[in-house]
């Protein structure tokens, strides 16, 4: 064997390796997180019994429908069986025609649209509702516990670019064998932030909460909406793209979700005490759709909150505040209004207690179901 081979051969790869990161940044790796444990209490409210109601379009439920479509024309009277199996049959017809358009690649004319809204319109005020029995008020009590841990990783590149990667784990009330989230990879130079992955979407930079409440969030009723694109804690998130800018008080951002397809935008600006913002999702389905807006306004021991939001002319409004009573305990509330009828306002208050190191949290909410509480404590770390 040629031992002055191997012997010259170790010190090139030495020194290639030595070249090679010779240039490179040194990482800075870090590890975050908290943990919670605590009691948990929901409460639904009793439903009465409800008789069945016999199908009916009212002389109002035709105006309306009337205005789907000019070329039909609804019937103000009591429904049979016959009745419904002849709108459920020409529904179909509707769908079916809408497929077949999409299917070819030909986009549905606005007939074909108007006659499918107006058939589900038209069924679905003629079928009425079936009866249902009484529920009785139940309650229950568990113990609630949650682990999260972060890891990030950044760098930074010698022409002034900072790139980083963030993961998270995260096991709530005793789940086992669960791993990371899909990472969430960073771009950042001057205002100016990219980021992809399990992207975190523009909804939250719209000033759209108003104070949650609790250990746990207790349903994060205080924010006007959830349900859009948001970055995932324990799945793959939104697969999209983030584009966000910052210019001294202003800042706004674009995002686009690949598995959804859906757009959102955000604005936001702060002078002093005063917040402001806006954010949007421009939905695929009009049910993605969503607006929101709001003000932030901060004061000596406290601050005030106001969002408002609309979802496909589902329209909240959110007043919230909290206030420190002591030097080392806050209190928190809030209250929730939907316009839609027969939804009841929603109320909450809150109350957090800094231990120094940790912090005992309380909350309780009286929400459209009935009601939720918990007492903990968390810890960050």
């Amino acid at each position: 064997m040629n031992w002055h081979k191997v012997a010259g051969n170790q010190f090139l790869f030495a020194t290639t390796a030595l070249v090679a990161t010779a240039s490179v940044a040194a990482a800075d790796v870090t590890f975050s997180g908290y943990g919670r444990f605590g009691v948990k209490m929901t409460s639904t409210d009793a439903v009465a019994a409800k008789a069945a109601v016999v199908g009916k379009i009212t002389t109002d439920e035709k105006t309306t429908l009337d205005a789907l479509d000019s070329t039909l024309t609804a019937t103000a009277a009591t429904t049979t069986a016959a009745i419904i199996a002849t709108k459920t049959t020409a529904l179909k017809a509707a769908q079916d025609a809408v497929d077949n358009a999409n299917a070819a690649g030909v986009a549905p004319t606005t007939a074909e649209k108007n006659d499918l809204a107006f058939r589900a319109a038209d069924l679905a005020a003629a079928q009425g509702t079936a009866a249902t029995d009484a529920v009785a008020k139940k309650t229950s009590t568990d113990i609630t516990s949650r682990m999260q841990i972060d890891v990030k990783a950044s760098v930074e590149t010698d022409s002034g670019i900072t790139l980083a990667a963030l993961t998270r784990f995260r096991s709530s009330d005793g789940a086992a064998g669960v791993g990371f989230n899909a990472p969430t990879f960073t771009m950042s130079t001057g205002g100016l932030t990219l980021v992809v992955g399990n992207n975190y979407g523009q909804m939250y930079n719209g000033t759209m909460s108003a104070n949650n409440v609790g250990l746990t969030g207790l349903g994060f009723k205080a924010d006007v909406f959830t349900g859009f694109d948001e970055r995932s804690s324990t799945g793959a998130g939104p697969q999209g793209a983030d584009v966000n800018y910052t210019m001294g008080n202003l800042s706004m951002g674009v995002s686009h979700s690949k598995g959804t397809g859906n757009t959102q935008a955000s604005i936001g600006y702060s002078a002093g005490a005063l917040t402001l913002g806006a954010s949007m999702q421009d939905g695929k389905a009009k049910a993605d759709d969503y607006a929101t807006a709001g003000v932030g306004y901060a004061f000596e021991n406290g601050s005030v909150n106001l969002a408002y939001g609309d979802n496909n002319g589902t329209k909240t409004t959110v007043l919230g505040g909290t206030y420190s009573v002591a030097a080392a305990t806050s209190l928190t509330a809030f209250v929730r209004d939907e316009n839609t009828a027969g939804v009841k306002n929603v109320y909450g208050i809150g109350v957090s207690h800094d231990l120094g190191g940790a912090t005992l949290k309380a909350g309780y909410v009286d929400n459209a179901e009935g009601s939720v509480a918990d007492f903990g404590i968390v810890f960050n770390f």
